[in-house]
């Protein structure tokens, strides 16, 4: 058999790499260099701006760079150690030296990110590392930090979310966390007149409350009322507010979640010794314990199921609640907040609220001597309507109890004629 012919092959080429694919070697001391020339020469001042967001700046790769000078001089090592050589710029963050200069700084940081959205990225990045070694750092570079922070958060160039790598244990037993977090309070509630509504909501967004701030107290001093004292020291009387109201929350809440891990496993007696003595040590209000009580009725039930079946396993619950409830609305203003707190819960299921519910509801605790015929017409004639909902909402539950209200109405006048 004949061998087969051999073509000639092109083995001596050199594949070559797509200029997409060219990937040039990092430099950012080079891109240092060249921050540092150009902050030299224009300062903290508008005129830097359209030199820096020129092309002669690679921000993509070196966005972290740019944040490290402007906040700390130099590039900023892990750990937290700021480069000394070269020696560090004078136009930054750590040097300023006073809050106004601070924000000249944060205020040429925010005009870069304008013009390139993704330096938002980098500055959580480098946030992220400096707030988490935080207390290697001067006082007076931590100091301008917080202003600077506060600053970031206002002008929304910051994730408040950074916030949370305060929790390291040098900062937070030597109090530097707590300092911090109460410095940025301060500065961004001075800047631009800002509430305190706006802030909380701001943190609590990120997962961040006075409780997250209770954390950050030194061990031996790390609770609410503690919280609360370094507040008023501070003058902070709004943040006292906020404490003392997020406290209370979570008193109803582990009262609520109490009642609903002992109701049906317990006797009746032990469960309301459990909720007077969790109401005696939290000094929950009586409106407050009507609150909890009846969350803790309803969160006792999986109400995840059809219609008809969460019905019939609410009317259990509440049947099993009821000696519970009498035990807590012996007044007819608490039974009053009973029946408000009833009509907010089944307004907020609309395939309950199309059945009716909250009249089976009423009438079962109206024969369990929970709810008195005064309190339920006092409640019907008030037309109360519920503070979060809409008004047609309040109209069905009306609608549904006006045959109820016109026999307990009957009921009385027959009562009264036979007087």
């Amino acid at each position: 058999m004949a061998s087969k012919e051999l073509r000639p092959t092109l083995g001596t080429g050199i594949p070559k790499t797509r200029k997409r694919n060219i990937q040039t070697k990092l430099d950012p001391d080079s891109f240092r260099n060249r921050l540092f020339e150009q902050l030299e020469k224009h300062s903290i001042s508008p005129d830097a701006i359209p030199v820096l967001s020129s092309e002669d700046f690679d921000y993509n790769r070196y966005g972290e760079v740019f944040c490290e000078v402007m906040i700390a001089g130099n590039i900023v090592e892990p750990g937290g150690a700021v480069r000394m050589n070269p020696t560090p710029t004078a136009h930054c963050l750590f040097s300023a030296q006073s809050p106004e200069q601070v924000l000249a700084v944060v205020d040429i940081m925010h005009q870069l990110m304008r013009r390139k959205p993704f330096l938002r990225v980098r500055y959580d990045s480098v946030l992220t590392k400096i707030l988490s070694c935080l207390a290697v750092f001067e006082n007076k570079s931590r100091s301008n930090l917080a202003v600077a922070v506060a600053g970031m958060l206002e002008r929304q160039m910051l994730s408040p979310s950074v916030l949370k790598y305060l929790s390291s244990q040098s900062a937070i037993s030597s109090g530097i966390a707590l300092d911090f977090m109460t410095a940025i309070i301060t500065s961004y509630l001075h800047q631009n007149n800002q509430s305190v509504d706006k802030l909380m909501m701001l943190l609590k967004s990120a997962g961040i409350d006075t409780g997250t701030m209770v954390n950050m107290m030194p061990s031996g001093s790390r609770s609410a009322d503690d919280l609360s004292e370094h507040f008023k020291r501070l003058g902070l009387d709004k943040l006292v507010e906020q404490n003392e109201r997020r406290v209370k929350t979570d008193n109803i809440r582990t009262l609520r979640d109490g009642i609903a891990e002992r109701l049906g496993n317990v006797s009746n007696e032990e469960l309301r010794q459990f909720v007077d003595s969790t109401r005696e040590e939290t000094a929950l209000t009586e409106a407050e314990t009507v609150h909890a009580s009846w969350s803790g009725i309803v969160s006792s039930v999986n109400m995840s199921r059809k219609t008809q079946q969460n019905r019939t396993a609410l009317l259990i619950a509440t049947q099993k609640g009821a000696p519970l409830l009498e035990h807590v609305c012996k007044s007819g203003t608490m039974q009053v907040e009973l029946i408000q707190r009833v009509q907010a819960y089944i307004s907020a299921d609309m395939e309950l609220l199309k059945i009716p519910v909250f009249c089976h509801v009423v009438h079962l605790l109206y024969q369990k001597d929970v709810l008195s015929e005064e309190a339920i017409l006092r409640w019907f004639n008030r037309g109360t309507r519920l503070e979060k909902g809409s008004a047609a909402s309040s109209n069905i539950i009306r609608e549904q109890m006006v045959p109820f209200v016109k026999w307990l109405e009957t009921a009385e006048e027959e009562s009264s004629d036979e007087e």
